[in-house]
């Protein structure tokens, strides 16, 4: 199937890694935040969590005010290990945010 990631239905934490914070308090993208984890070889996929504001992100280049995927607090998502090494994340509004990540595996 072209297009399909098939995983299993209850993955694993990758095994030797440690949860990511990540506080997001920039707000222009000549300062926006960035994952610093070197992600394990093994690692397939990324679950993080916004908490406390919306951020936007973009994954290929500076995210701005104007231009960027917002990802909204309260929600999790679940990102290739590709997506998260290029993500680049500024706050949307005037408070800062958290970002919780987790590095999963089959």
């Amino acid at each position: 199937m072209a297009n399909s990631f098939v995983t299993n239905l209850y993955p694993k934490p990758t095994a030797n890694t440690t949860m990511e914070r990540l506080q997001v308090t920039a707000a222009t993208s000549e300062t926006g935040n960035a994952f610093s984890t070197t992600y394990q070889g093994v690692t397939k996929y990324i679950v993080l969590d916004v908490q406390d504001a919306d951020v936007l992100v973009n994954y290929n280049g500076d995210p701005t005010s104007d231009l960027g995927h917002r990802l909204y607090a309260g929600r999790s998502y679940t990102w290739s290990k590709q997506a998260a090494q290029s993500a680049k994340f500024i706050k949307a509004g005037t408070t800062a945010a958290n970002i919780h990540a987790t590095e999963f595996t089959d």
